[in-house]
């Protein structure tokens, strides 16, 4: 994208300047700054596009196409003009990679499948459960206009250990994608969708796989998975126990072994985001290799002096951090990392500063370009804001302390000026990386870590010097049946980081649970970031009034009085004291558990469960949210004499007419329309569902009736 020149403020001579100099002067310092400001402008048309309830036409993405492509071509010198066509490229990008990935998507439960395809993907999610995605070939009981391209099942037992590449083939149940466990939670369907998976289940027993005439696409991941498992086992064997899972999640992205205890702490003291290798770690590998490079080559003179060693050390940084990304396999984010490094070091090749906005602006284009979805997704949502404000802090640091120096100082005054700095630079780093990014995090997970900057100041030195270089000297010095030494030391650095993360976790409100920012909220502390960290002009006041829009959103954000599963297993109701309670019993524990969290209620399911409010006679629970009264049939209750006299009533079977809430009724055949409900209890009952805030998308299936479930192919 070409950047323009000063004068390229949209403004034509003669009128700008005189009439709107506040308007004049900002355009003229931010409109040379336009590739800058791209992916923000992006991110906001990828946005818009996500956000609509219906799926703009091809007549209308082409439109807005040709509106931005003639701009590009004849309205370049307009700052105004373009920004709006960039914004309009971030929707028509959008529609183009929905039109590209697009599968068919299975609408009703397919039994007794007969699956036949090739194993695309294999993850380890835990010891005993295993994940395969199959490029499929042939399913029967599935009708054709149904057939995905991918599907995503569970895997028990098989006659071997699959790997990527194998042909596999048995007997699976089918279901389609999952719905949002509630109105306007995370669209996990959307997600598999944008993967080409139409389609997720387990096989009902033992898959039989062979390794016949492996297509050469899946040989490379096939040979990169296979090393994973060799490197993993021979870590295990040096650093056994958890400590030596964790080894393992660092080196190959294998996170299965991690104990929940670890897990825990980790996500309290807010050093969890060591586990996903990410910036952090390709960072930490491309730039040890750099500095060994060319420092080795420094050992040299003539060498030194003759020929450019800082780019062969970006070379051979730049092929290591590549086969790293192989090597882990950490889908969008390894691979979203490994771009932003290779844009920083095709930077230094090329004698640039390597830590800049206009490196991390090019990195974001690109992979908003080929993937427009990840400006939805949480990991590339938090690592854009973490690096956009370091970068920008970067920038101001090394302004502010080149205008500081003092030549005059002695030895001892310069290295202690050195020192101090260095300490708050550190600081500032976990400050600004961990609160920027927080805002992601605060919006997808509602997890908030207020003693982050402890332990990152603590533990990331240690990771820095005892860990991430140690891993990747072991992993090379592997073939040559050395690696015992360095991941020894590399056991003992996250011995001490766990001992940080423990001590931390232990502190007061560690792991501190938020509801859930709502979607408004996010966006508007992500544009008042923006405006803070990328604006140069007086445009950075923006931020203000953006951030009083977050707290409006915020504080304005209604939360639901009353939670029905998409299947209607289980409700929840919020209680005098403004917490949400589960129905006692059996239910749907993964929603549960999802309801409290978006509420911020960290409290494992048992206990929220126990809190006073619920009453349950056999099949039959009531409950009072607010002055309203509530009631629950469960299947047993089925027929229900009499009818119960409440205001809204949830069944979990179809009532058919032989029962009625006063006010509102929702019984299985509801839910199994609409998903999940959520209840506002005021004057006017307000009822949202699922599908009505997905809207009519690609991603959001119908459900078949049942009489058209039963197809043979």
């Amino acid at each position: 994208m070409a950047v323009l020149g000063a004068d390229s403020t949209g403004l034509e001579d003669g009128k700008g300047p005189g009439r709107w100099s506040l308007l004049g002067e900002v355009l003229a310092q931010e409109a040379p700054r336009l590739t800058i400001w791209s992916p923000v402008l992006l991110v906001s048309g990828i946005w818009i596009y996500f956000a609509l309830a219906f799926e703009p036409t091809r007549l209308l993405t082409g439109s807005l196409a040709a509106v931005a492509a003639l701009v590009f071509w004849k309205v370049r010198n307009r700052a105004f003009v373009m920004a709006f066509a960039i914004l309009l490229s971030g929707v028509v990008l959008a529609k183009i990679r929905t039109e590209m990935i697009a599968t068919p998507i299975l609408r009703a439960v397919a039994f007794d499948v007969a699956i036949a395809g090739r194993i695309a993907d294999v993850d380890r999610r835990s010891p005993k459960r295993l994940i395969v995605t199959i490029d499929l070939e042939s399913a029967s009981n599935i009708p054709p206009e149904e057939m995905p391209r991918r599907i995503r099942l569970q895997l028990t037992g098989s006659s071997g250990t699959p790997q990527i590449g194998d042909n596999i083939t048995g007997k699976a149940v089918l279901t389609p994608l999952p719905l949002p466990v509630a109105p306007g939670a995370f669209d996990y369907g959307r997600s598999l969708y944008f993967q080409s998976i139409g389609a997720l289940g387990r096989f009902t027993g033992s898959a039989a796989t062979d390794s016949a005439g492996i297509p050469l696409r899946y040989q490379l991941r096939r040979s990169f998975h296979f090393a994973r498992s060799v490197i993993g086992e021979r870590v295990r064997a040096v650093i056994p126990g958890p400590l030596g899972s964790f080894a393992d999640a660092l080196i190959t992205g294998e996170r299965a072994q991690i104990p929940r205890a670890m897990n825990e702490s980790l996500q309290a003291s807010g050093l969890y985001h060591i586990l996903s290798i990410s910036g952090l770690h390709m960072a930490m590998v491309v730039g040890s290799t750099f500095w060994v490079v060319r420092a080795l080559l420094a050992l040299s003179t003539v060498l030194a002096l003759t020929r450019p060693i800082k780019s062969w050390a970006a070379s051979v940084a730049l092929v290591v951090g590549f086969f790293y990304m192989l090597l882990a396999d950490g889908g969008a984010a390894t691979e979203r990392s490994f771009i932003m490094v290779a844009v920083m070091l095709f930077a230094v090749m090329v004698n640039r500063p390597a830590i800049s906005l206009h490196n991390l602006a090019v990195a974001a284009i690109l992979i908003l370009v080929f993937e427009p979805e990840q400006a939805v997704a949480a990991s590339f949502q938090m690592s854009f804001l973490a690096v956009m404000g370091l970068a920008a802090f970067f920038e101001w640091w090394s302004r502010k302390t080149d205008q500081d120096m003092h030549p005059q100082q002695n030895f001892a005054q310069r290295w202690g000026r050195k020192l101090v700095l260095l300490v708050a630079a550190s600081l500032m780093t976990s400050l600004i990386a961990g609160g920027l990014s927080g805002i992601a995090a605060a919006h997808h997970f509602g997890r908030v870590a207020p003693y982050g900057i402890v332990a990152n100041a603590l533990a990331l030195p240690i990771v820095s010097i005892a860990v991430m270089p140690m891993a990747l000297l072991s992993v090379l010095l592997m073939p040559f049946g050395l690696e015992a030494l360095p991941l020894a030391i590399m056991g003992q650095g996250l011995r001490a980081v766990m001992v940080v993360s423990d001590w931390v976790a232990g502190w007061p409100y560690a792991g501190l649970g938020l509801p859930l920012l709502n979607s408004e909220t996010g966006g508007a502390l992500a544009f008042a970031a923006a405006f803070l960290c990328l604006a140069k002009s007086q445009l950075r006041w923006l931020a203000l009034p953006a951030m009083v829009v977050a707290g409006i959103a915020w504080f304005g954000q209604q939360r639901p009085d009353i939670l029905v599963e998409e299947r209607a297993r289980t409700v929840a109701a919020r209680g005098a004291d403004g917490l949400l309670v589960p129905l006692p019993g059996k239910g749907s524990s993964f929603a549960i558990r999802k309801w409290l969290e978006q509420a911020g209620q960290r409290e494992k399911t048992e206990i929220a469960i126990k809190r006073l409010l619920w009453t349950c006679e056999a099949a039959f629970c009531s409950a009072k949210a607010g002055d309203t009264t509530i009631a629950y049939l469960r299947e047993t209750a089925n027929p229900i004499k009499p009818c119960p006299a409440v205001e809204i009533l949830v069944a979990q079977y179809p009532l058919r007419r032989s029962c009625k809430g006063k006010r509102l009724t929702i019984d299985r055949f509801d839910v199994w329309r609409h998903g999940a409900h959520a209840i506002f209890v005021s004057d006017d009952l307000v009822v949202e569902t699922a599908r009505g805030m997905q809207g009519a998308r690609p991603w959001v299936w119908k459900p078949r009736p049942r009489s058209t479930q039963s197809v043979k192919k």
